[in-house]
């Protein structure tokens, strides 16, 4: 909408109080220079709008640019090239647009560059969501107090022309007629006019309908001449355009008055002369050409509604069908429709529906002839309200085409629906004579005259006096059929027309009255003028059993008369035969408890109301005939004996003289009923009543016999000999841990087919059709027993078994028709597992392997998968015992009974001293019925033990007599002192167990060094030893060598530190001598001295404890009279090959290698080194083993030699 206010013009508007709440699209800054023009009032966020400035400067001036400025970008912003600018919203609020005119002087000497600028505010809202309503103040409401429509009122006063009059007051005071002349816009002219139109030759072709409406006029002020309303109902629809309109008088001969009265196209608003209603109340029409570009099918049009209470307004939009005649809008929920003053185009109306849930108000109008509803709430009565604002006259309705009945009823063709339209040739068309109307068209009641009688003369106008209604013409079709008595030519009836269904006539007549659609008189002929032509036919609405339909007649007297009428739709008929079918025959096969007959079925028409009942026979046939042809839905209501109810809806076509035939389609398709669930046999175990299995048992690979009746049976003698179908069902793990056998290929060992659901062989599960089942277990899993075994259904209870085989019965379910197992689904077999006892003997046996009873002993037992599976501490324990004396006889235990598997026996309570025994494993396979025989286990302890080993670290060598301190540091107390025996050992047996120990040396063996450091060991609740954590770090491991679990071995090792040299002084004839002195040295020069002793009365001397080394032995001082030895002697003790050997001037003596001067012995652990030294009288002897006494001896030997071998010789000659 394009507005331009100059000066002079915003001063008026001033100076009339028209500049209301929002000045936004009328301020004009820089009046001097430059005006803006704004094609819009306000802007909702995010839209965009045009502006446009007009300079008026000097004819000199010479523009150089525009430039365009927003003060408030983040409200809105601007973007321009010269004169023409886009505005856009951004945020809700208010921003002034600038515009500055840059100019020169053209002629002017100067460069003086001039400026001129011009403002406008925008105000931008929120944009309003579809469907939404939106508040106003209370203020707004306040306004409106004086009429029905306070949005349409705010609109008038927003955009009145005060060309026409001012606004002082607001007051309802006339009604106008509004005729919306509707044509498709396709083939319009853009310049098209009323009179252009119905001059066409193809305006049957273009020509929609009429709709006519009332809207309310206002009397803005007392003094104006003319009332204003808004006309147009159609001002919001952007498909609807008006072309022309036209200004009349509402009688019959609808005299123009276009002179008198103005269209606004921009604002649809109307100015009609006061004068023009008169004394006498005449009323004014308006006739609009509205060009319409959507769809006839459903031609849409928006209306604007409030809600009015006495706090707020709500407006808001809605667009909705106009040719479903009635406009639905929302208003509030849950309102008292008895406070309900409900207004359309600011005229009140009684005719509407008001539904509290949903809140919607539906008027039966319309959409195309409604601009806005209006719906006040008051506690005050709706009646008195009217009253007080309608000086007392409350018989007020604004028109509806609620007042529309049906005009008879039509055999409509086939293949017209809505949107068609035609040409029909009907009886006759009159024009100034009348016959009584008698059949409803809508438009043509008392609406447009008695409306204004009822508001002015309270219904007392005299219509005779009205100046306007001298002349009578009128228009209307004959729709019966037959020979028209003027022309004599015979017509057919519109679609085969009867009177039935008639309602709203006065009496049953077959004419329907025309309203002129052609104010302007375009011809001058006047007078009865006949032209027999065709009708224009329009179907504007076709519902189920409704039509409305739209005439137009060719002109008769330069009049087109036009009306609609509503006709109910004469039924065709047709028969309709129906075959139900069993959709799963294989199901049901040899079956009685299956039938087909007794299925019922309803024939539902559009509006769900049931036609015809039909009842299958044995073979699933029936029939209905004399059925209105058309579209119905076929609804099982009731299923045969053994079928399930088909809840499909199935469309039925009905046509005229035919016969429609249904055979196994849609719901005729009755699939019998069975249990899909079928039978789901669980095994569980007896004592837990869980389908868990105990020990090493197994409730998987159970195998039952499951046998299937196709009839119904009580007892297992009543069953025949053969079954209809046999299964063998064996049970597998569930995902869940349970087991169970199913009805699936995969479970089934051996026997027929299963039944399928809908026959689908694909399905996995099979089904149970109706019938009787029985249930026997025929192979018991691994680890029970097949006696003993309880069959008891879903809950529990057992009274399904009869002879020992569980029998059940498949049903049909009385509340839901479902098949379903009497005695459930879910049977549970129960086995018992196999168990027995074991008999446990405990006995000790010593080092010597000598046994004995050993009570005391704790033995836990546990199942051998389980602790391979999760480690022994996470196995659960099946029993624990502890050996005593049972029956007399000690060391003996006996578990309870221990269900079917292999179990490991552990000795978790190892009496003190003993070593735990191995574990023990033994398994359980027969049950106490399968045999008497309890087995028999006996577990034998050891004593623990501990051998200390002395050697010597040299020669490896057993030590004895080494003595040991052995101490028990958990309970802080001495063992015992120990020695090694000749084999170096200590034997410690039946230490405690759970202890920490240490075996200390205290003495070592003679000549040995002592190793008095702390070996650590232990031993733990089961008798096993360990070596200690206690240990120094440096203590070589590998000395500690556990033989067994309970025996350990620690190897000790010491190094010979000392011997000693036994000396023994002879002379050549062994003499003793005594007294002579020897000094023991380090070195060989003798100059580092160790010890000196003498020999004794006997020629001994002894040097003892000597560290084992090299020495040099000499004699210091000679026995008196003997010569001393001149060279020292070297002795050495040493380790050879690992063998201690002593060692006399490098010759290498030992225990097996001695002469009669040197020797090595062994006394008391002792290294002894043996020497005897010779000492001759009076001279000086070579040292001996020196080279002198060697060669002295050797001469010796020899003169003896000699000396014999003469003596011999000598006895010879004697001889």
């Amino acid at each position: 909408m394009m507005k331009k206010i100059s000066t002079f013009l915003l001063s008026v508007l001033v100076l009339f109080g028209i500049v209301a709440n929002d000045m936004s699209f009328v301020s004009a800054m820089n009046i001097e220079k430059v005006t803006l023009t704004s094609e819009k009032e306000e802007l909702e966020t995010g839209e965009k709008t045009n502006l446009n400035a007009r300079a008026d400067l000097p004819e000199t001036a010479e523009i150089i640019d525009y430039k365009w400025t927003s003060d408030n970008d983040e409200i809105a912003i601007v973007s321009g090239e010269m004169n023409s600018a886009v505005v856009e919203a951004k945020a809700a609020g208010k921003a002034k647009i600038i515009v500055t005119v840059n100019y020169r002087d053209k002629v002017s000497a100067e460069e003086n560059v001039k400026s001129s600028s011009a403002e406008i505010e925008i105000n931008a809202v929120e944009r309003k969501p579809q469907n939404i309503v939106t508040a106003k103040e209370e203020s707004d409401a306040e306004a409106s107090e004086n009429n029905l429509d306070p949005v349409t009122a705010e609109y008038i006063k927003n955009n009145l022309d005060t060309a026409y009059t001012s606004l002082n007051m607001m007051r309802l005071d006339q009604v106008l007629v509004v005729k919306n002349t509707l044509v498709e816009a396709e083939g319009i002219a853009e310049n098209e006019t009323i009179d252009s139109f119905f001059l066409r030759e193809d305006t049957g072709d273009l020509f929609i309908t009429t709709i006519p409406s009332t809207v309310a006029l206002y009397n803005l002020d007392i003094n104006s001449n003319y009332y204003v309303g808004l006309g147009n109902t159609m001002l919001n629809d952007s498909t609807a355009e008006v072309k022309d309109q036209i200004f009349a008088i509402n009688n019959n001969n609808a005299e123009v008055v276009n002179d008198r009265c103005h269209y606004d196209a921009e604002t649809g608003l109307v100015y009609i002369s006061k004068d023009l209603f008169g004394n006498t109340a005449g009323n004014v029409q308006v006739q609009f050409l509205q060009a319409v570009s959507q769809s006839t099918a459903k031609l849409s049009s928006e209306v604007n509604y409030t809600t009015t209470d006495s706090r707020t307004v709500k407006e808001g939009s809605r667009n909705v069908d106009s040719f479903d005649f009635e406009t639905n809008v929302k208003t509030d929920k849950d309102l008292d429709k008895t406070e309900l003053t409900v207004s359309v185009n600011g005229l009140p109306t009684s005719n509407y529906s008001y539904d509290p849930e949903s809140g919607v108000i539906t008027i039966p109008q319309s959409s195309t002839a409604v601009q806005s509803v209006n719906v006040d709430v008051d506690k005050k009565s709706p009646i008195a309200k009217l009253a007080d604002k309608f000086l007392n006259i409350t018989n007020v309705e604004a028109f509806s085409m609620g007042e529309m009945g049906c005009a008879g009823t039509v055999d409509v063709p086939d293949g017209v629906g809505t949107g068609w339209s035609g040409q029909i040739s009907l009886y006759k068309a009159y024009a100034s004579d009348w016959k009584n109307a008698t059949l409803p068209v809508y438009g043509l009641t008392t609406g447009e005259r008695d409306l204004m009688n009822t508001i002015y003369y309270g219904g007392q106008l005299d219509y005779n006096k009205l100046y306007y209604q001298n002349t009578a013409m009128y228009l209307g079709i004959w729709i019966q059929g037959g020979v028209d008595t003027v022309t004599g030519i015979s017509h057919n009836s519109f679609w085969n027309w009867t009177a039935e269904n008639v309602t709203g006539a006065t009496q049953l007549d077959a004419w329907l009255r025309l309203q002129c659609t052609h104010l302007s008189n375009p011809d001058t002929g006047k007078g009865v003028e006949w032209k027999d032509e065709l009708i224009n036919v329009r179907v504007l609405d076709k519902t189920g059993d409704e039509i409305v339909v739209g005439f137009l007649t060719k002109r008769v007297n330069s009049q087109s008369g036009a009306g609609i009428a509503k006709f109910k739709i004469k039924p065709k008929k047709g028969d309709l035969n129906i075959t139900k079918v069993n959709g799963n025959p294989e199901l049901t096969a040899g079956n009685d408890c299956y039938s087909l007959a007794g299925a019922e079925y309803q024939l539902r028409d559009g509006s769900g109301n049931t036609v015809a009942t039909l009842i299958t026979d044995v073979n699933g046939n029936a029939s209905v005939s004399g059925i209105n042809a058309g579209n119905y839905t076929l609804v099982e209501t009731k299923a045969s004996p053994g079928f399930e109810l088909n809840t499909e809806h199935t469309s039925v076509t009905i046509n005229a003289g035919q016969t429609t035939t249904l055979n196994g389609v849609g719901c005729l398709v009755e699939q019998p009923v069975n249990d899909p669930l079928a039978i789901q046999i669980t095994k569980a175990d007896m004592d837990s009543t869980e389908s868990s299995p105990q020990g090493n048992a197994s409730l998987e690979g159970a195998e039952f016999t499951v046998k299937y009746y196709n009839a119904l049976y009580d007892k297992v003698s009543d069953l025949p000999e053969k079954a209809t179908r046999t299964w063998v069902l064996k049970t597998k793990k569930q995902v869940n841990g349970a087991y169970k056998a199913l009805m699936l290929d995969s479970y089934k060992v051996s026997g027929d087919d299963f039944y399928r659901e809908y026959g689908i062989v694909t399905l996995p599960i099979g089904t149970l059709p109706i019938g009787t089942i029985t249930i026997q277990e025929t192979k018991a899993p691994d680890g029970y027993l097949l006696d003993g075994a309880t069959l008891v259904d879903g809950n529990g209870s057992t009274e399904n078994i009869d002879n020992g085989i569980y029998l059940t019965q498949i049903i049909q379910n009385d509340t839901n028709g479902q098949a379903q197992v009497v005695a459930g689904n879910f049977p549970v077999v129960r086995d018992e597992v196999k168990k027995h006892k074991v008999e446990v003997e405990k006995l000790s046996e010593d080092k010597d392997g000598v046994t004995a009873p050993l009570n005391n002993a704790v033995f836990t037992i546990k199942l051998k998968s389980e602790v391979e599976e999760k480690g022994w501490d996470g196995a659960s324990v099946y029993d624990e015992i502890t050996t005593g004396n049972v029956e007399g006889k000690d060391g003996y235990a006996v578990t309870k009974e221990l269900p079917y598997g292999t179990y490991i026996m552990r000795e978790t309570g190892t009496p003190e001293g003993f070593v735990r025994a191995d574990d023990i494993e033994f398994t359980i396979d027969k049950d106490n019925s399968e045999t008497s025989k309890i087995q028999h286990i006996t577990v034998t302890d050891k004593e623990n033990h501990i051998r200390l080993y002395k050697y010597d670290a040299e020669t490896d060598s057993p030590l004895k007599s080494a003595e040991y301190l052995v101490y028990n540091v958990t309970r802080d107390k001495e063992v015992g002192r120990y020695q090694t025996d000749d084999s170096g050992i200590i034997d410690l047996y039946k230490l405690d167990n759970s202890c920490v120990y240490y075996a200390q040396e205290i003495k070592a063996p003679n000549g040995y060094e002592i190793n008095d450091k702390k070996f650590y060991f232990e031993f733990d609740s089961d008798g096993y030893v360990h070596i200690s954590d206690m240990n120094d770090p440096d203590v070589d491991r590998n000395i500690f060598d556990i033989n067994d679990k309970g025996d350990m071995t620690i190897s000790l090792s010491n190094k010979l530190k000392w011997f000693k040299l036994n000396l023994n002084k002879v002379n050549d004839l062994d003499k003793k001598l005594a007294g002579a002195e020897f000094t023991l040295y380090k070195d060989k020069d003798c100059t580092q001295e160790v010890a000196r002793e003498t020999t004794d009365d006997k020629g001994n001397l002894l040097f003892d404890k000597v560290e084992a080394g090299l020495y040099y032995l000499k004699e210091a001082k000679a026995p008196a009279g003997y010569r001393k030895l001149t060279d020292p002697i070297k002795v050495e003790f040493k380790c050879i090959d690992g063998k201690h050997v002593f060692v006399v001037d490098d010759v290498v003596i030992d225990e097996n290698n001695s002469n009669e001067n040197y020797s090595m012995t062994v006394e008391n652990g002792w290294y002894i080194g043996n020497m005897t030294v010779i000492n001759e009288r009076g001279a000086k002897l070579p040292a001996t083993g020196s080279k002198g006494t060697v060669l002295l001896v050797g001469s010796g030997i020899a003169l003896c030699l000699i000396g014999l071998n003469k003596k011999r010789k000598n006895n010879k000659g004697e001889a």
